[in-house]
């Protein structure tokens, strides 16, 4: 028996009474006859007359439908089931049903669909389907039945007996966390996260931590210490909320600092979740998360532990580092340890991240001063600390040291280089404190400067520090007054260079008397 798209489709019966089959076969032979070309003249009114002699209900046809089929087809329960229209909000939206094709049972444990006898019940049927799938479709965009969700570290069994108390401290942080998008000339420049440090409940203003890295339009070198990079100040930006409506709004830049690679935007918010509170104490080795938004506002998070390791050549001493990677969306969200303090805050592409002792020290004083000042050095400098023990045993059976800062390079024309400060000497103290890590640097470095200050100096004046110093060329110790420049600039580090030319050639004759030039 082939089905029908009038009212319930596919019901079977057992006990079908003799008229009813004898009405579903009239309907069927009216069907075909529809799209006959002899009989399609009076389809509609032998319908008619069929209809009004059984006391059959007709079925209106749908706006903008002419075919009684595709009518028949869009009324029945399977359409009902896969239907795309939009519903209103008070209407709760109807089960998910599959169409399905009778089953006839040929003997036991046999069974057969039953074919189609019409091709209009064919496309009928394929539409149903089409309908069930868009369904689905958006069901499947629901926040809760999305499967594109990415999925984070927490799966990890390591953290299985910290799963729940962790999962609290992140949802919790992830509260402060936004995604920030920069934009010059209306084309995209750079995409990251940032976080709320302060909200004035009056104004309804939220200050926004971030990497400068944001608006940095061009990026020179892998060296950071050449300072080659340019910025955008100028460049619109815009803060992507975590409301229900993913609201956007304009955020209007603070400060930027070149050197701390930091900025600090503003943004109009009418409520704010708990402000996280910082803490300085961060240890090599102490469990970490790392927070951020993906650009569709996806929470990222990373897992690692601050490792036992000091910045490179090419990258600022301030750094700090973690055991994962942070990609560019992730750059300026924070650092949180279990208890959701803020430890600090993914700065550079890679591993990097600026401790919260710096970061403080930098809002205290762009509060104080307007900007953030700082003591150019003149040095590349490494911790002793981070060698391995072997090294470090030999440098003190050589020197009697086992602590300081090794001078890796000294900058061309730099006071240091004239007071006679070489690669491979040790910085062992800074106005009588002793100085472990290039982290402890950086802080004494602003406290210095920040207590000049104070004193009612400014931008472009200088301070004697003495450094106590470790000479190799001379084997012992001794300590050098240093007059250094404050700057709210970025450190750029020059590299001595002289012209190569033909007196620096020594001329050498080989066995049969050819001379060589080398």
């Amino acid at each position: 028996m082939a089905p029908t798209t009038m009212e319930k489709v596919g019901e079977v019966s057992g006990s079908r009474s003799r008229a009813e089959r004898r009405r579903r076969q009239r309907q069927r032979q009216r069907q075909r006859r529809r799209h006959s070309p002899t009989n399609r003249a009076g389809v509609a009114q032998s319908e008619a007359l069929a209809s009004s002699q059984q006391g059959e209900r007709k079925i209106p046809l749908e706006r903008g439908t002419s075919d009684p089929v595709e009518a028949a087809a869009a009324t029945s329960p399977g359409a009902w089931h896969a239907s795309s229209s939009t519903e209103a909000s008070s209407v709760v939206s109807s089960p998910m049903c599959w169409p399905s094709v009778p089953v006839i049972t040929k003997r036991p444990g046999c069974q057969i669909l039953e074919r189609f006898n019409d091709s209009a019940m064919e496309d009928a049927y394929e539409d149903l389907k089409m309908k069930y799938r868009a369904k689905r479709e958006r069901q499947l965009k629901l926040v809760t039945l999305d499967p594109h969700v990415p999925r984070s570290c927490m799966g990890n069994q390591n953290l299985l007996p910290v799963r729940d108390s962790s999962t609290k401290t992140i949802l919790e942080g992830a509260k402060v966390v936004i995604s920030l998008s920069s934009y010059v000339d209306g084309t995209l420049m750079a995409r990251s996260s940032g976080f709320f440090i302060n909200w004035d409940e009056e104004s309804k203003v939220c200050t926004v931590l971030t990497s400068a890295r944001l608006i940095c339009s061009k990026y020179s070198s892998m060296d950071q210490w050449l300072g080659s990079d340019e910025y955008s100040p100028d460049a619109t930006v815009y803060a992507h909320l975590l409301d229900k409506d993913e609201t956007t709004v304009p955020a209007a830049l603070l400060h930027y600092d070149r050197h701390f690679n930091i900025a600090l935007f503003k943004v109009d918010v009418d409520s704010c979740a708990k402000i996280p509170s910082f803490s300085s104490e961060v240890t090599c080795g102490q469990d970490i998360f790392a927070l951020g938004r993906d650009d569709d506002l996806n929470l990222t998070i990373n897992h690692g532990c601050v490792q036992f390791k000091g910045p490179s050549m090419f990258e600022r001493h301030y750094y700090m580092y973690t055991g994962f990677t942070t990609g560019q969306s992730g750059i300026g969200g924070p650092i949180i340890n279990f208890n959701g303090q803020v430890l600090g805050m993914t700065n550079v592409l890679g591993m990097g991240f600026i401790p919260s002792s710096v970061i403080l020290h930098c809002l205290d004083m762009w509060k104080k001063f307007g900007y953030i000042p700082r003591l150019h050095i003149g040095m590349k400098l490494s911790a002793m600390k981070f060698l391995d023990p072997i090294h470090v045993e030999k440098i003190s059976r050589k020197c009697n040291i086992d602590s300081g800062l090794i001078v890796k390079e000294v900058s061309y024309g730099s006071n240091a280089e004239k007071r006679g400060v070489r690669a491979g000497d040790i910085i062992q103290s800074m106005n009588g404190k002793c100085i472990a890590t290039t982290v402890e640097l950086e802080i004494e470095l602003m406290q210095i400067c920040e207590d000049h200050l104070d004193k009612g100096r400014g931008i472009g004046s200088s301070v004697d520090i003495q450094i106590g110093i470790f000479r190799m060329c001379k084997g012992s110790t001794c300590t050098i007054s240093l007059r250094l420049n404050i700057s709210n600039d970025v450190e750029v580090f020059a590299r001595g260079k002289y012209i190569f030319s033909a007196r620096d050639c020594t001329w050498v004759f080989d066995d049969v008397g050819t001379d060589l030039q080398s």
